[in-house]
C-alpha cells in the first residue's frame, strides 16, 4: 500500500521504495523495478532500495522482479506527492509448497504438497503433464513412448492418482494407464501435487495422491496483458505455441489461454522411432465476477484435441516376429529418415470440459457450490486390411457430470468443512469399429461424503479428516459367443477413508509433520472388464470380474531443516501397507489375434508393502550460486514372496548447480545451469514376472541457460536447454515400449516467452 510523504509540485514527484524478503524482511540487492509506461528501471541497492525522479501523477504499471523470486506486477495511482511503496517478493520460489485452489500460498508445511507456478511452467514448456511432474521430488512417470505419459507418485499409478482439473477429477483416466491426460498443463497457472493421505476433499480413488491443475486470481487491471510463448525441440522437431491474455472489467474479469504442438518423428541416439509424432491443439476460457464483497461467480470452459501416433515397431504380424521384436536393439519397421507425418497405430482424443462456481464468504464462514461436465473421446486405429484401415479399433465416449457442495468454519483456533459430491459417468462404444469392445458400456453412479478438521494449540496444529462414498457400476457386457446374449452386471462398493495428521515447529527454522491415514480404493471398470488389445502399449489386456476393494494404511514423516533463507533439509520417509493390491501382470505369454500378436496382461491382486523415502537438499551461497540435490527411493515388496512388485520405479538421485549472471545493459536477469540425474536399476523383480528384464542403470546430463531482457518496452525471456547431452543410449523401466525400442537421444530445446 502507498504511504504519501511530502508534497510535491507536477512532474517533480519521486517514487521509491523497499524491495525485501518476506520472511526475514532483509532488502534484496540486485532487484530490477520496471516502469512500463515510461520504460524507465531501477535496479536495488545493497538494502533493497530503489527511486524514480521527475514522475508526472496517473496511473503507472509497475514490473518488479529479482532473481529466485516470483515476479510481481503492481497497478496504482501515482498521487500528487512523494511516493514510498514497500514490497515484499518471495525469494526461492521453488520452494513454494502448499497452495489453495483459489492459488494463495498459505504457508511452508510440509513434501506432502508442492507446487509448481506460472512463472516455473514457462521453462518447462512442450513437455507433457507427466514428464513436467517429474520435478517433483518423489514423483516418476510411467510412459507408452516418447508423447504418453502418467504420473507415479510414491510408486503409485493408474487409477490411484486422481488428475483434477479445476478441483474436478479427469473422468478419462479410468479407461486405464495406456494414454495420457487429455488436458494441457500450460493452459492453468498452478500445478500442485499432494502426495498424502489428506485428499479427503477430492474424492475418488486417490491412494496414492493427487494432481490439482488450477487458475490464479487474475489480476484487478483494467488493461490488456498477458504473455505469449513459442518453443522449439530439436528432438522431433517439435513447435509450440502458447498464448495467454488477461483482463478486468467493470462487470467480471476475464482470462483465455491457447495452445498448439507440432511434432514428427523421435529419435534415439541410434535411430528414428517411427510414427511418434504428435499433433495437439487446446483453449480454455475463465471468467471472473465478484459482486460485491463476499460472493464471486466463476465458471471455467476448455476444449483439447490431439493426435498421437504410437511406435510403429511394437506392433507385429506374427509370433515369431514378436519374440524377435522383444529386446531387439534396433526395432522393426525403423525408418531412416525423420517424417511429421502419422501413420497407425495411433490415438486421437478429444476433451470438453465447463465447470460453474459460486462462492460465499463471511468473515468466519466460507461455502461453494460447483456444477461440471465434461464430455471425453477416444479412437485408436490399428494396423488394419484395406477395407478397415480409416475406421477405428476403439472408440470410447464417455460422459461425466459433477454437483459438488463444501462449507468452510473458522473459530478461533478450530477450522472444519464438510461437503458432498455426487458423480455420474456413461461410458459408450460408438459402432463402426468392427472390433469388440476392449471395454462395456457402463453406467457409474458415486455418491460422496467427507469431513475436515484442524485444530491450532500452541506450536502444535492437528488435522483429521474421513470420507465415505459409494461407487455403483451397472456393465453392459457383449458375449464373443455369437450365440450367447448380452449381459448386464452390477457392482456395488462402499468405500472408506480417514486420516489424521500433527505438525510441531520446536524452533525457527525447523517443523515437523506426521501423517497416517486408511484409504480405499474400489476397481475401475478397465480393471474388471478390459478384454482386448489397449493399442498403445501394444498389449492385450485381461481384466478380473472378482476384483475386492484395496485398503490402504499409510504413514508419512515429513522433518524439515530451514535454518535459513539459504539452506533446507528435508526429508519424508513413508511406509505403506496395501491389502488386495491391484496391479497389471504380464502373463509371460504371446497371442496371435487377427490385429497381429501381442504380449498378454492380466489384472491381479495380492498383499503388499510399499515404503521409501523422499530427501531433498537445498543450499545457497549468497543470490549467485544455487546447489539443490534430491534423492527418491520406493519399493513395493510381495508380502508372500518378499519380491519386487513389477513396474515398481527405480531409485534415483539428482543435483542442480546454478549461477545467477550479474545484470548488464538491457539484460535484467540470467541463470546457467547444469544438472545430473542418475537412475539406478530395478533388483529383485521376480524373473518371470516380465517379458524383459529391468533395464541397467543410466546416467543423463542436462544444461540450461536463461535470460531475461527487455526489447522495445517489452520483456522477453529467453531459454536454452539441453536433454541427454551426451546422448546416451538407455531403456527406461517405467516406460511400456522399453520392450521394443531405446529412449530418445539427445534433445536441444529452445523458449522464447514475451510478456504485455
Amino acid at each position: 500500500m502507498p504511504s504519501f510523504i511530502s508534497g510535491a509540485q507536477s512532474c517533480k514527484i519521486s517514487l521509491s521504495g523497499r524491495i525485501s524478503d518476506p520472511h526475514d524482511d532483509l532488502g534484496l540487492q540486485f532487484g530490477q523495478v520496471y516502469i512500463e509506461e515510461t520504460g524507465a528501471y531501477r535496479k536495488t541497492d545493497s538494502a533493497g532500495f530503489f527511486r524514480f525522479e521527475n514522475m508526472c501523477p496517473g496511473w503507472y504499471h509497475l514490473y518488479i522482479s529479482h532473481p529466485g523470486c516470483v515476479s510481481s506486477r503492481l497497478y496504482f495511482q501515482l498521487g500528487n506527492r512523494d511516493t514510498v511503496l514497500s514490497i515484499l517478493l518471495e525469494h526461492h520460489a521453488h520452494l513454494l509448497q502448499t497452495v489453495d485452489v483459489q492459488g494463495v500460498r498459505t504457508g511452508h508445511q510440509s513434501s506432502t504438497q508442492n507446487s509448481l507456478r506460472i512463472q516455473e511452467l514457462t521453462n518447462l514448456t512442450a513437455k507433457p503433464l507427466g514428464l513436467l511432474l517429474e520435478e517433483f521430488n518423489g514423483v516418476n512417470s510411467i510412459k507408452n513412448g516418447g508423447n504418453i505419459s502418467k504420473p507415479v507418485i510414491h510408486g503409485m499409478s493408474g487409477n490411484r492418482i486422481g488428475i483434477l482439473t479445476q478441483g474436478v477429477q479427469l473422468a478419462s483416466q479410468q479407461w486405464g494407464a495406456d494414454h495420457a491426460p487429455e488436458i494441457d498443463p500450460f493452459g492453468s497457472q498452478i500445478i500442485t501435487v499432494i502426495k498424502g493421505a489428506d485428499a479427503v476433499a477430492y474424492g475418488g480413488n486417490h491412494l496414492g495422491g493427487i494432481v490439482l491443475l488450477d487458475q490464479e486470481k487474475i489480476n484487478h487491471d483494467p488493461h490488456l496483458h498477458g504473455s505469449h510463448v513459442l518453443s522449439y525441440q530439436s528432438n522431433g522437431n517439435v513447435l509450440s505455441w502458447n498464448s495467454r491474455i488477461e483482463k478486468s472489467s467493470r462487470l467480471f474479469d476475464w482470462r483465455t489461454s491457447f495452445s498448439s504442438k507440432i511434432g514428427g518423428d523421435l529419435r534415439s541416439p541410434s535411430y528414428y522411432l517411427s510414427n511418434t509424432g504428435i499433433r495437439e491443439y487446446s483453449g480454455n476460457l475463465y471468467l471472473y465476477r465478484a459482486k460485491g464483497s463476499s460472493l464471486v461467480l466463476k465458471n471455467f470452459f476448455s476444449l483439447y484435441h490431439a493426435q498421437l501416433g504410437v511406435l510403429r515397431g511394437s506392433h507385429i504380424g506374427n509370433l515369431t516376429d514378436l519374440e524377435d521384436a522383444i529386446g531387439r536393439a534396433v526395432p522393426f519397421f525403423t525408418k531412416p529418415d525423420f517424417s511429421y507425418r502419422i501413420e497407425s497405430p495411433s490415438q486421437v482424443v478429444s476433451h470438453i470440459f465447463n465447470k460453474f462456481t459460486r462462492q460465499k464468504q463471511t468473515e468466519t464462514s466460507f461455502s461453494e457450490f460447483n456444477i461440471s461436465a465434461q464430455l471425453n473421446r477416444r479412437q485408436e486405429f490399428d494396423v488394419r486390411r484395406v477395407r478397415f484401415q480409416d475406421a477405428p479399433a476403439l472408440d470410447l465416449l464417455l460422459q461425466s457430470w459433477l454437483l459438488e457442495y463444501k462449507y468452510k468454519k473458522t473459530e478461533k483456533k478450530l477450522e472444519w468443512q464438510a461437503g458432498t459430491q455426487h458423480k455420474v459417468n456413461y461410458n459408450y462404444n460408438v459402432p463402426g469399429s468392427s472390433s469388440f469392445p476392449l471395454i462395456p458400456d457402463y453406467f457409474l453412479f458415486n455418491p460422496g461424503l467427507f469431513g475436515q478438521l484442524k485444530l491450532r494449540s500452541g506450536s502444535w496444529t492437528y488435522e483429521a479428516g474421513t470420507r465415505y462414498e459409494v461407487n455403483y457400476f451397472s456393465a453392459n457386457l457383449i458375449s464373443r459367443n455369437a450365440l450367447e446374449p448380452s449381459q448386464t452386471k452390477n457392482h456395488l462398493f462402499h468405500v472408506f477413508n480417514s486420516v489424521f495428521g500433527a505438525m510441531v515447529s520446536p524452533a525457527k527454522g525447523w517443523s515437523m509433520k506426521i501423517q497416517t491415514g486408511v484409504a480405499g480404493r474400489s476397481p475401475e471398470m478397465n480393471e474388471l472388464y478390459s478384454n482386448g488389445l489397449h493399442q498403445s502399449v501394444a498389449g492385450i489386456e485381461e481384466g478380473n470380474k472378482n476384483l475386492n476393494p484395496e485398503y490402504s494404511f499409510k504413514t508419512l514423516f515429513t522433518h524439515s531443516l530451514n535454518p535459513t533463507e539459504s539452506w533446507t533439509f528435508e526429508l519424508t520417509p513413508y511406509f505403506q501397507y496395501i491389502r488386495d493390491y491391484i496391479y497389471l501382470e504380464p502373463q509371460n505369454t504371446y497371442r496371435l489375434t487377427i490385429r497381429g500378436a501381442f504380449p498378454v496382461f492380466s489384472y491381479r491382486q495380492t498383499d503388499v508393502w510399499v515404503y521409501g523415502l523422499d530427501l531433498t537438499h537445498r543450499l545457497e551461497l549468497g543470490h549467485d550460486w544455487q546447489w539443490i540435490s534430491r534423492l527418491s527411493y520406493v519399493n513395493i515388496m510381495r508380502r508372500d514372496d518378499g519380491s519386487t512388485l513389477v513396474g515398481t520405479p527405480a531409485p534415483q538421485i539428482f543435483n542442480s548447480i546454478s549461477y545467477h549472471l550479474p545484470a548488464f545493459k538491457k539484460n535484467t536477469h540470467s541463470k546457467i545451469s547444469i544438472n545430473g540425474r542418475y537412475v539406478f536399476e530395478r533388483t529383485n523383480v521376480a524373473d518371470s514376472t516380465d517379458f524383459l528384464d529391468p533395464p541397467p542403470a543410466y546416467f543423463l546430463m542436462g544444461a540450461e541457460f536463461q535470460s531475461d531482457f527487455k526489447f522495445f518496452h517489452k520483456r522477453f525471456q529467453f531459454i536454452l536447454r539441453g536433454e541427454n547431452l551426451f546422448n546416451r543410449t538407455y531403456r527406461e523401466y517405467l516406460n511400456r515400449l522399453r520392450y521394443f525400442a531405446d529412449e530418445t537421444g539427445t534433445n536441444l530445446g529452445v523458449v522464447l516467452k514475451m510478456e504485455m
